[in-house]
C-alpha cells in the first residue's frame, strides 16, 4: 500500500482515533482509569491498544500486563470477572509494583439484562468505589465497553477520576452517513488513493458504516489498483464487498432498477445468510414508498434535469412552493431533498422506471407479502421470491 508505513503496534489510521469524544477528570495528572467505550468495536480497541502499548512495552506484558475478559452473558460470568480485576488490581506483581489491568469488552456495563441484575450492580458498585477512593500506587485500570450506562455510579466515578474515550456510530442514519464519509476521505488519504465522488458514494453503499469493514474494503482497493491510484465505479464494483446490511439494500435497488435475475440472486443469498426475512419485506416497503414520492417529484415538476457529475444529465429538486417547503421539512420523517445528489438522481431515474399505478401495486403486493410471512406456513423465501416475479415480471407499467 502506498503511503506512510505503519510501524507494529501502530494503528493504522491514527487520525480515527481522535474523532472520538475524550473527556478528563478535573485536575487531573497522568490518569490511572481509561475507560474506553462505543459501539465502533474497531476504534475501542485501537485505541485501547494504543493507551496499552504507551503505558506497557511489549517485551513486558507478562510482568506488567493483566488481562480480565469481560464479554460475558451470565450474572455468574460478570460477577466472576468484577472479582478477577478487583483481585488483580489489589495484588502486587512478583517483580514490579507497576501493573496494568485491562478489563477487556465489559458487557455487563450496559443498560442489559445483565447489567440491571441487582447482584451484578452490587459488585459494579465495589469497582466503582474503588475507582472513586483511587487506586493502589503503580496502579492503572484500562476498561473497554460497547456500552456503558451513563445513568450509573462507575461511569461517574470514572468519568470524575479517569480519562474517557467513546466512539460511536451515531443511531440516526444521516448522521452515520456522514460520519463513515468523512472516516473513509481519511482512510484514502492515508492509503494514498484518488477517489470520484460517484465512485465513492458506490463505495459507501455497498460497505455500509462499520469501520473495520470501510478499513479491509480500501486496504483491498489499494492492492487491487497498484501504482494507479486513482479509483472509479467499475472498481469499486469489482473488487468491494457489499456488507450484509448492504446487500439487503442492493436487494432494493435490484427491485427499483426492475431486475427480476438480479434481485432474486440477491434474494436467495441473502436468505442463505440467515437473514430477516420480514426485515428484506420492510426494506421493499420503504424503497416503494420512496418511490411513490419521486414519481409524484417527476409528474409534478419537483424534480428538474440538472448537470451532474462530469457533466453527465442527472436529476435534482427544483424549488418547491413555501408550502410545499414546510411539508417536507416538518412532516416527512427524513426530507428527501438532503440526501446526496448522486442518490436523488438514482431514485429519480429509478421511479421513471415504473408508473404511479404500478407503484401502488407494488405496495399492495408488498403489504400482503407481509401477511402472510407472519400467518402461513408457505417457507418464507418463497412468498419472497413470488413477490418478486409479481413485482417485477410483468409488462411495465
Amino acid at each position: 500500500m502506498g503511503g506512510k508505513r505503519v510501524k507494529k503496534g501502530e494503528p493504522r489510521f491514527p487520525r480515527l482515533l481522535q474523532s472520538g469524544v475524550c473527556e478528563y477528570g478535573v485536575g487531573m495528572a497522568t490518569p490511572s482509569i481509561y475507560l474506553i467505550y462505543g459501539n465502533d468495536e474497531y476504534l475501542v480497541s485501537a485505541k485501547a491498544k494504543q493507551i496499552v502499548a504507551a503505558l506497557v512495552p511489549e517485551a513486558e506484558h507478562m510482568l506488567k500486563l493483566d488481562i480480565v475478559d469481560g464479554a460475558v452473558d451470565t450474572v455468574d460470568a460478570a460477577v466472576s470477572a468484577i472479582g478477577a480485576c478487583l483481585a488483580s488490581i489489589q495484588s502486587l506483581g512478583l517483580f514490579s509494583t507497576e501493573k496494568v489491568v485491562w478489563l477487556q469488552s465489559a458487557s455487563f456495563l450496559a443498560d442489559n439484562r445483565t447489567g440491571k441484575s441487582a447482584t451484578v450492580l452490587e459488585h459494579v458498585q465495589r469497582l466503582a468505589a474503588l475507582v472513586k477512593a483511587g487506586l493502589p500506587p503503580g496502579q492503572v485500570l484500562v476498561i473497554t465497553a460497547s456500552g456503558v450506562d451513563k445513568r450509573r455510579a462507575f461511569f461517574k466515578a470514572c468519568k470524575a477520576s479517569g480519562e474517557l474515550h467513546e466512539f460511536s456510530i451515531p443511531e440516526k442514519s444521516y448522521q452515520a452517513d456522514r460520519v463513515a464519509a468523512e472516516k473513509l476521505d481519511q482512510m484514502l488519504a492515508n492509503a494514498g488513493l484518488q477517489m470520484s465522488s460517484r465512485a465513492k458514494i458506490a463505495f459507501l453503499e455497498k460497505v455500509g458504516v462499520d469501520t473495520r469493514q470501510l478499513i479491509n474494503e480500501v486496504e483491498k482497493l489499494a492492492i487491487f489498483v497498484g501504482e494507479n491510484r486513482e479509483v472509479d465505479v467499475a472498481q469499486v464494483d469489482a473488487i468491494v464487498s457489499s456488507s450484509r446490511e448492504a446487500l439487503a439494500w442492493d436487494l432494493a435497488d435490484a427491485f427499483g432498477k426492475r431486475e427480476l435475475s438480479r434481485a432474486l440472486a440477491i434474494l436467495r443469498q441473502l436468505v442463505f445468510q440467515k437473514e430477516n426475512v420480514i426485515g428484506l419485506v420492510m426494506g421493499l416497503e420503504n424503497r416503494i414508498r420512496e418511490l411513490l414520492i419521486y414519481r409524484e417529484a417527476l409528474e409534478r415538476g419537483w424534480l428538474v434535469s440538472k448537470q451532474g457529475y462530469g457533466g453527465r444529465p442527472s436529476l435534482g429538486w427544483g424549488t418547491l412552493e413555501p408550502e410545499l417547503e414546510q411539508i417536507f421539512a416538518e412532516q416527512m420523517g427524513r426530507d428527501p431533498r438532503k440526501i446526496h445528489p448522486f442518490r436523488v438522481s438514482l431514485l429519480g431515474e429509478q421511479a421513471r422506471k415504473f408508473s404511479m399505478k404500478r407503484l401502488r401495486y407494488c405496495l399492495a403486493q408488498v403489504t400482503e407479502a407481509h401477511a402472510t410471512l407472519v400467518s402461513s406456513r408457505i417457507p418464507q423465501e418463497m412468498t419472497l421470491e413470488f413477490l418478486l416475479i409479481r413485482m417485477l415480471a410483468t409488462a411495465r407499467g
